[in-house]
């Protein structure tokens, strides 16, 4: 397998798990919780946590790449979901401060 085709399946595998992490974030709620207590909400946050978390000291002690490379998206997603998260609280607290 030539390099840069080995590249595009790499690449593939970061956004879609990227895409995949997004969904599911924003399936429970990125900001608020939907439909749930805040409670449940935030002990759902810390179990995909921990769960990344173990896979990817699994991914790095045995070197799978391919979950490597998947949980690269992950940090991908998860990043972009924290982003958006503190873009809608500075928001709002923007709102609260100049009304």
């Amino acid at each position: 397998m030539s390099l840069s085709v080995k590249s595009g399946i790499c690449l593939i595998h970061i956004l879609i798990s990227a895409l995949v992490i997004l969904a599911v974030l924003s399936a429970v709620g990125i900001s608020r919780p939907r439909n749930m207590k805040m409670s449940t909400w935030c002990w759902i946050y810390i179990a995909i946590a921990v769960s990344f978390d173990l896979l990817t000291a699994i991914a790095v002690i045995f070197k799978n790449a391919w979950l490597i490379e998947v949980l690269v998206g992950v940090a991908a997603g998860s990043a972009t979901s924290l982003a958006y998260h503190v873009w809608k609280d500075m928001r709002e607290l923007d709102e609260h401060h100049n009304h």
